[in-house]
């Protein structure tokens, strides 16, 4: 069952205090909140001194709270020359405030004016997972995490350098404190992280040092006598679970394959300052199915949250807060956001949604429940039932979306980056610590340590993948003539329908497997797949084909990549003769078992879903590369690891 995130409630002691009730005590002492962050977290853990020259500073926190700690962080960080390269802060909080609750909390710390109205404008909704922010240029990185925090600790993918322990009193919130969560600290923890805490209480002292943290008291804040301060010095060895920090011999990167996984990889490279080289067999940007007039951007709702629904809920929610800072003339959408319904197939259907979305309790910025009519009111006509009104879904156009992501990349490493169009890479060849990019001639085309293929199913030529074949399932767009009876919003179910655009109004979309023999620019539009277009079109929007002539239609093929599972494949790339010579070593295998081809990786399998998927999916290369926090659940970046069907061969022995 999902976990469902009860928002914290805005409240305040006698003294005018920020307030918890649930937890019955006060967010921050009552003499400054700010100060406090400074003198506790700050100054307990060493900081600025500690992040001087380093190229990565990781910070968890438990307890995001009002925010103070990570604005005073941010504060301190911004206003020091010697500060990291990048800043990375990772928050759990299992009751953030809403948008509207934390811009009126901030609002009683001027000092802090600019950072809240960032955050503030950027803020998630109230939803389980792992939601990602970035400010300064993709210098300041915002993790937050609302779940649980025994299960959030848990569940992720980190080297912390500091910590910073912020949770409600221990005698009012114990969870917060047990020795499971300190043990689940130390398995994060890179040699020599600190931490700090307000509290000095025994219970705490004691679990700390059980997880192998080593503390003193310190002088505390205001009327707190003491707090405690210290670091990690086990007299164990224990498994950690913390991304690697490679230093590569050079920041270049080949990524095989321009568009939207391609594009979305050099925007969030470049942003890291990789300089860039970018090949294509095609003869532009936004080849295949990236090139198709227009795609739906929406979650994936299920009863029981499944790995498809959480990840797609990641995907969609970071797509969202990713289109403003990079599309900043608003030209990938090139309209108002106008929302997404999802109408039911019938009655029965319609029932089952209602009881899915109450079992969820999402709250409704994120999706709703509409009857028939009232989603004929959105829709702007009648629809065919009720069902899902999604406010933050949309329509783009893909090609556009890759235009904005390369441009975006191009900002960022304006002098470096190549691109190279009517250039197929037709092997890869690893010498020394670079692979070689070679053409069909075996002329060499580049070379870089890191290579990842966007390239969709192509990349099956590059590398061995006889363990996750992929598929190729072609999908046809119907384009006809708007008209009155054209929708405000997009309506989808068994298909969809787009707002109109341009006079012209697309519906789609098919779905058939296809013949690896036959090339992504062979296939054709043609009036059996524009009929069922068209069928699907009239059963979501009764009487929107009432007009339509047939000779007027126009259509268009993408070729999509499906995995076997329907989940993308996003990571690094398995060496499968290395773990087929250990295979007697494997029965047990988890993902992070796996030999990995070093410096390779992958983006490709995103079926229908690209404008949803691909941007989390470059954050997470890109995370993986410079061994950064992962912005996803390690459970979820282990269902879309390349190497999750290797795993499975090697559990049952088939390896």
């Amino acid at each position: 069952m999902p976990i469902v995130i009860q928002p914290a409630t805005l409240a305040f002691d006698a003294s005018g205090t920020p307030f918890s009730q649930k937890f019955g005590d006060v967010y921050h002492s009552a003499e400054s909140g700010p100060d406090q962050a400074r003198h506790v977290f700050l100054h307990g853990n060493d900081l600025p001194l500690r992040w001087a020259g380093t190229r990565i500073f990781t910070i968890v926190e438990t307890g995001f709270g009002l925010g103070l700690n990570f604005m005073a962080t941010c504060a301190a960080w911004r206003s020091d020359p010697a500060r990291s390269e990048r800043l990375h802060f990772v928050s759990v909080e299992r009751h953030p405030f809403i948008r509207e609750d934390l811009a009126a909390l901030h609002a009683r710390y001027p000092e802090f004016n600019d950072q809240s109205a960032e955050i503030c404008a950027a803020w998630p909704p109230a939803i389980a997972g792992t939601h990602r922010l970035h400010w300064c240029d993709g210098r300041i990185t915002l993790t937050l995490v609302f779940a649980d925090v025994i299960e959030a600790l848990r569940d992720l993918r980190l080297g912390a350098d500091a910590f910073y322990l912020d949770g409600f009193a221990p005698d009012r919130n114990p969870e917060m404190w047990s020795p499971t969560v300190m043990k689940a600290l130390a398995r994060l923890a890179r040699p020599g992280a600190t931490l700090a805490t307000y509290t000095a209480a025994r219970v705490v002292r004691d679990a700390l040092a059980a997880a192998g943290f080593a503390v003193e008291k310190r002088i505390g804040y205001g009327r707190k006598r003491e707090m405690l301060a210290g670091h990690f010095a086990p007299r164990w060895s224990i498994r950690h679970l913390s991304p690697a920090r490679v230093e590569w011999p050079e920041r270049n990167a080949l990524i095989v394959g321009a568009g939207l996984a391609g594009a979305a990889i050099a925007e969030r490279l470049a942003s890291r300052g990789w300089r860039l080289e970018i090949l294509d067999r095609n003869g532009a940007a936004a080849g295949g199915a990236s090139g198709l007039s227009a795609g739906v951007i929406q979650p994936h709702l299920s009863r029981d949250d499944c790995i498809l629904s959480r990840f797609t809920r990641a995907g969609f929610l970071y797509a969202h807060a990713r289109r403003r800072p990079i599309d900043v003339d608003e030209t990938a959408l090139m309209h108002p956001p106008c929302g997404v319904l999802q109408i039911a197939d019938d009655a029965r259907h319609e029932a089952r949604m209602a009881d899915a979305l109450a079992a969820l309790a999402y709250p409704a910025e994120y999706a709703q429940l509409l009857s028939r009519d009232a989603a004929s009111s959105r829709a702007g006509r009648p629809v065919r039932a009720g069902g899902w009104w999604i406010p933050m879904g949309d329509w783009a156009r893909p090609a556009a979306v890759v235009r904005v992501q390369l441009a975006a990349a191009t900002r960022a490493q304006t002098q470096v980056q190549r691109t190279g169009f009517d250039r197929e890479v037709a092997s890869l060849r690893r010498l020394g610590e670079r692979w070689h990019a070679i053409d069909a001639c075996g002329a060499e085309i580049a070379a870089a340590p890191v290579v990842v293929l966007a390239n969709a199913c192509d990349a099956a030529r590059l590398v061995d993948l006889a363990l996750a074949p992929l598929q190729r399932v072609a999908g046809q767009l119907t384009l006809f003539p708007a008209s009155s009876a054209t929708p405000r919003t997009v309506v989808c179910g068994r298909g969809y329908v787009l707002p109109e655009r341009d006079g012209k109004v697309v519906a789609g979309a098919s779905y058939d497997l296809t013949d690896d023999a036959i090339a992504d620019d062979a296939m054709e539009p043609d009036g059996a797949r524009h009929a069922a277009n068209l069928r699907r079109a009239e059963r979501l929007l009764p009487g929107i084909t009432a007009n339509v002539d047939m000779k007027s239609l126009r259509g268009e093929v993408g070729m999509r990549c499906v995995a076997r599972d329907r989940l993308p494949m996003v990571g690094p790339m398995v060496d499968i003769d290395r773990a087929r010579a250990i295979a007697d070593t494997l029965s047990g295998a988890h993902a992070s078992d796996m030999p990995r081809l070093p410096g390779l990786f992958c983006a490709i399998a995103f079926a229908s879903r690209g404008l949803a998927w691909t941007a989390i999916a470059a954050e997470c290369v890109a995370s993986q590369i410079e061994g950064e926090p992962l912005p996803l659940e390690a459970t979820l970046a282990d269902a879309i690891d390349p190497g999750r069907f290797a795993v499975k061969r090697a559990r049952r022995g088939t390896l």
